[in-house]
Order: C-alpha cells, then sequence, then structure tokens
C-alpha cells in the first residue's frame, strides 16, 4: 500500500514534466512563438491611412483630388499615390502618380492634378485611388 502514494506521485511528476516538453518544444516553434507573443502582448502594426481630404473639384481643365494620408508605426519614406478620373464604364480618362515623402506620425497633404482635354470633364464618374505596393483602394463618384 505504500506504494500507491509514490505511484501517484511519480505519474505526477511525469505529467507535469510531459507538458512542460510539450511547451517547450511548442515554443520552439516560431508560428507558434509568434501567435503566443501576439496573444500576450500588444504589438505595433504599421499602416497607412489614406483617404479623401474634401471632395474633389474642376479647376478650370484639371480635375482636382485632395488626399490626406498619414503613415503609422513604419519609418516613412517615399509613397507613390496613383490617381484615376474613370467614366461610367470604368476606362481612363485621365491618370497620375505622384510621389509623395512621408514622416511616421505626420498628416501629408496631397493634391493631385488631373488635366482633362476636351469635353472629357462631362464624362467623368469617379475617380479611383490607389497607393502602390499596399492593398488600399479609394473610389468616389462625381456625379
Amino acid at each position: 500500500m505504500s506504494s500507491t502514494p509514490v505511484r501517484r506521485a511519480v505519474v505526477r511528476v511525469a505529467a507535469v514534466l510531459g507538458v512542460v516538453g510539450l511547451c517547450g518544444a511548442a515554443w520552439a516553434v516560431p508560428g507558434v512563438r509568434t501567435t503566443l507573443r501576439d496573444s500576450f502582448t500588444e504589438r505595433q502594426q504599421t499602416y497607412i491611412e489614406l483617404y479623401f481630404a474634401k471632395d474633389p473639384w474642376f479647376d478650370g481643365g484639371e480635375l482636382v483630388v485632395p488626399l490626406d494620408m498619414v503613415e503609422h508605426g513604419a519609418s516613412g519614406g517615399r509613397r507613390v499615390v496613383e490617381v484615376r478620373a474613370e467614366d461610367e464604364k470604368g476606362r481612363r480618362l485621365a491618370g497620375r502618380a505622384r510621389a509623395v515623402t512621408t514622416k511616421p506620425g505626420a498628416l501629408t497633404d496631397i493634391d493631385v492634378r488631373l488635366p482633362l482635354k476636351g469635353d472629357k470633364r462631362r464624362d467623368v464618374e469617379s475617380v479611383e485611388v490607389t497607393l502602390t505596393g499596399h492593398p488600399q483602394r479609394l473610389r468616389m463618384h462625381i456625379r
């Protein structure tokens, strides 16, 4: 009968060591370690806010598209904003890419001017804005 308490103690110690061993093995896998770290700590995520500062407007033969950009959690740098004016069928009427230098946390104002020749001004249905290398996409209907 005295071996039963010893046997239980050995089983408990073996179970604890088994759990510790499994945890150590899981911690050795980079994907598991990253997921566990993310669940216990708040990590700064980098992202870029890109939005229309005002509604686009016409200035003579140009469509002016005012944008604002704020970069969060990154070191800033050169970003390329692409702006397109499209008709109701999605055909490109005018477009322009503009390089912008950003600083972390600082608001960057961007006015992109799209020259429209002839009567294309009447045909503008929407404006589409993309940020090169990022999945963000803005779209605004003009009419």
